[in-house]
């Protein structure tokens, strides 16, 4: 199932939409083949038993609905996450502030650093060897970033400013910690593979109670089958927090990324009046 899983975030979107789509419509081709061959030839087959497809219609909409609510939540706590990293790194670029000039200037260099891996963490897409070397990439300028603040700490002479820069800086790595966590925080692979799965079964079922794929219930079939794809396009692009067309916003590291350069300029113009 993880597999399952990880096939379809690799996908793209513009082919699973098409792929949905055409799986859906031979289910329900499926179910009134079915129909045809099991049910009397002179036609007499009494009445369609409707509340059957309205149960089957209605389940399905609750595990749509449960499923789009959840992928909405993850979305959201992405979006926190990030946020919430982007207001620990600006800290660390505040206290940066209270250091000695020459101090501040190489702390700001290893930070700016240690952003722009943080960067790429968000925009690697879902490929798993990329998320990794990402990853690894962060790690690298975590532990940079960590040696030079240990290095410069004793050249700090307040200690209230010490502990200061070193508190913040311990937060940001927490922060990030929490956003890639978020990162990570992908629906279940058994949810994943119950939507496929669920709305196949049903549309066999609703295939099978409409008989034959003419007039009014092939329109109906196949809007409600574009409506399923649509649904679950919009699910499959909510899961994807690196890439697709909601994927998780920058915004707020990049305005850090701004304010970090912002900070390194007023530090080299103090250096070199």
């Amino acid at each position: 199932m993880q597999a399952l899983a990880n096939a379809l975030e690799a996908s793209p979107l513009w082919l699973l939409g098409p792929l949905f789509f055409l799986l859906f419509w031979l289910a329900a081709f499926a179910g009134r083949w079915l129909r045809n061959r099991s049910a009397p030839r002179d036609g007499a087959g009494g009445s369609e038993p409707g509340f059957i497809i309205s149960a089957s219609l209605g389940l399905l909409a609750l595990l749509l609905g449960f499923t789009v609510s959840m992928a909405v939540s993850r979305y959201d706590g992405r979006r926190t996450a990030t946020l919430n990293e982007a207001n620990a790194i600006s800290t660390v670029v505040y206290r940066a502030d209270l250091m000695p000039p020459a101090l501040r200037a190489t702390t700001l260099a290893e930070l700016e650093r240690y952003l722009d891996a943080r960067l790429t963490v968000g925009r690697m897409g879902e490929d798993s060897e990329s998320v990794a070397r990402a990853h690894a990439e962060t790690a690298k300028a975590a532990a940079r970033m960590w040696t030079h603040i240990i290095s410069v700490g004793p050249s700090v002479p307040d200690t209230a400013v010490r502990l200061l820069v070193v508190e913040s800086v311990n937060g940001m790595f927490d922060a990030a910690m929490v956003r890639d966590a978020a990162l990570a925080n992908r629906l279940p692979p058994t949810l994943v593979l119950l939507l496929i799965l669920f709305p196949i079964f049903s549309l066999i079922l609703i295939g099978y109670v409409s008989g034959r794929m003419v007039g009014a219930h092939f329109m109906a079939s196949t809007e409600l089958i574009l409506l399923l794809t649509l649904v679950l396009m919009l699910i499959a692009d909510l899961n994807r927090p690196r890439s697709g067309t909601i994927a998780t916003p920058l915004t707020p590291l990049l305005e850090v990324q701004d304010q970090l350069r912002a900070a390194k300029a007023v530090s080299t113009a103090s250096q070199h009046p």
